[in-house]
């Protein structure tokens, strides 16, 4: 990517140079309990394209720390540390830092000591944190703690409640004044659990009937007190039916509509929603038949194209199947002699090519509105496998070879956008291609900026930012990257791991990882591995 596109933040912009110098002899002194350097030292603020970048020191890739957005009002960072509280409870400590990067405060929480993040909720200046008992939970009773923080007033408010050994959380949402929390039960009903923080008030209420139900999708609405969702309900083993469903905080149905597949082999395997004019326009992906089983690991719900309907005043309307081969850029996510031999294949046994599928492992961001358009972008990744050997000896001394596989972690391979009018039409798809990110944590990679007429698509994979800029199937510039910058200039990136780059707010981005870093011309710690955040800046 060429370098006018992602750019260095200058360090304090905007501010007077005398209470800048103040404050970074402040960040520069060493901190007993979370120690950072941060790039923005005195003679760093003459020059104009210094990046804004705090690093802490780390063992290893698989530390705790954290950093989310909370918009212009600046990011958290929060880890679990050791120190424990009591007989039962342990640390977390939460900083909070300016869009600066100027650290403001920190404080520490305790939560219950086998207690683990899960999911976070942002709304305005507030951001919620949901904790809930990790590990093998098999015939017990748990706890979870929801944490908001309001950073520019200091403001903390912990509530807790319980939960049993089947619940699995697969939603989180807090507004208007209460949390919901999605509950999903293997092979079993799942639920919906409100609760108004800082109170006792809390009650639980099913998705519908059904002895198996699950909660595929669900959203707030920011203007009342009603929660939306897309559920999935078990009719027989070969049959299922997918709802979408309004419902109030006593979990009264307000509305529900049954989403006709119109097709018995296939399943919608991911689902999301959103409201144009009063309508309900519902968008996903499908698949053609049941799991998978791959090297001794299930994958679920592989995708083989998009799915889309509307409702209008409750009726559905324009059901589509859209496979993958049938993108105007399918050639970007599989090669051209593939897409060659399945037309042969589908000429030959004269079947449209919809009728074939080649199946992927998606992961579905949130409908993104732009003007009249509705974009939804899918990432495509594959488990990623290794085998290993040892030599071994029968009973007889007798040596021969064991063979097995060790899961290495989710290959991400490429992106695609597709873009639908109102009504459920695919308009226009691009696609991305993603560089070397294998990771075992399965989240978001990359992300979709609009700019003017233009859109921004990338990620962050091996100190680079590769991005690529579209105005709808037509590339305006192909797929380039820019490096990011470390602390000092003498300093060389040796390996990252979990690096992330989101949009942060206006034309700002979050950059985040774990680096190992050399620098030679230090005498001592010559080398060091940081968990970093950074600032940058999208210039088009």
């Amino acid at each position: 990517m060429r370098a006018s596109k992602f750019r260095k933040t200058t360090p304090f912009s905007g501010l007077d140079l005398a209470p800048a110098i103040s404050r970074i002899t402040v960040l520069i002194l060493a901190w007993c309990i979370l120690p950072i350097w941060v790039q923005a030292q005195s003679e760093m603020i003459m020059q104009e394209d210094r990046p804004l970048r705090v690093e802490i020191p780390a063992q290893s890739a698989n530390e705790t720390y954290r950093v989310l957005s909370v918009g212009k009002h600046g990011v958290i960072l929060f880890y679990k540390s050791l120190e424990t509280k009591g007989d039962s409870a342990i640390n977390w400590y939460f900083s909070y830092y300016d869009t600066n990067l100027r650290r403001q405060w920190v404080k520490a929480i305790p939560l219950s000591t086998n207690m683990d993040f899960e999911a976070e909720s942002l709304t305005h200046d507030t951001l919620a944190l949901l904790f809930a008992f990790s590990g093998k939970k098999k015939g017990i009773t748990t706890g979870f703690s929801i944490l908001q923080i309001v950073p520019e007033k200091d403001l903390f408010l912990l509530t807790g409640g319980m939960m049993n050994d089947q619940e699995e959380v697969v939603s989180f949402q807090v507004q208007n004044g209460r949390a919901w929390i999605g509950i999903n039960i293997p092979g079993g009903a799942g639920f919906i659990r409100t609760i108004v923080p800082g109170s006792a008030r809390s009650q639980t209420f099913p998705l519908g009937q059904g002895d198996v139900i699950q909660l595929r999708w669900m959203k707030t609405d920011s203007s009342s007190l009603f929660l939306d969702a897309i559920v999935s309900r078990t009719v027989t083993r070969k049959s299922t039916e997918y709802y979408l469903v309004r419902y109030d905080t006593s979990g009264t149905i307000k509305k529900e509509y049954l989403i006709g597949t119109q097709q018995g082999e296939r399943l919608l395997t991911h689902l999301t929603a959103i409201s144009p004019g009063g309508n309900e326009l519902v968008l996903g992906t499908f698949g053609q038949g049941a799991a998978k089983q791959s090297q001794k690991k299930i994958v679920s719900d592989e995708s083989s194209g998009f799915f889309s309907t509307g409702f209008i005043n409750g009726n559905q309307k324009n059901l589509n199947f859209i496979n993958f081969l049938e993108l105007n850029h399918s050639g970007s996510l599989v090669g051209e002699q593939d897409i060659a031999n399945l037309k042969k294949k589908a000429s030959r046994n004269n079947k449209p090519i919809s009728e074939f599928s080649l199946d992927y492992s998606i992961f579905l961001h949130e409908i993104k509105k732009i003007d009249d358009e509705y974009l939804l972008l899918a990432e495509v990744f594959t488990p990623q496998f290794r085998t290993e050997s040892f030599t071994d000896f029968d009973y007889y001394g007798r040596p021969y070879t064991n063979t097995y596989s060790v899961f290495e972690g989710y290959r991400f391979l490429n992106a695609v956008v597709v873009s639908f009018n109102p009504e459920g039409k695919l308009l226009w798809d691009n696609t991305i291609e993603i560089r070397n990110i294998v990771s075992t944590e399965l989240k978001s990679r990359v992300f979709l900026f609009s700019s003017g007429p233009e859109l921004v698509i990338g990620y962050q994979s091996d100190g680079k930012i590769y991005s690529k800029i579209i105005r709808k199937d037509e590339t305006i510039e192909s797929l380039d990257f820019s490096s990011l910058e470390l602390l000092q200039p003498a300093d060389k990136l040796m390996s990252e791991a979990k690096g992330r780059t989101e949009h942060w707010y206006d034309h700002f981005f979050l950059s985040s990882g774990y680096q190992e870093i050399k620098n030679i011309s230090r005498q001592q710690d010559g080398k060091r591995f940081v968990f970093y955040f950074s600032k940058i800046r999208f210039d088009r």
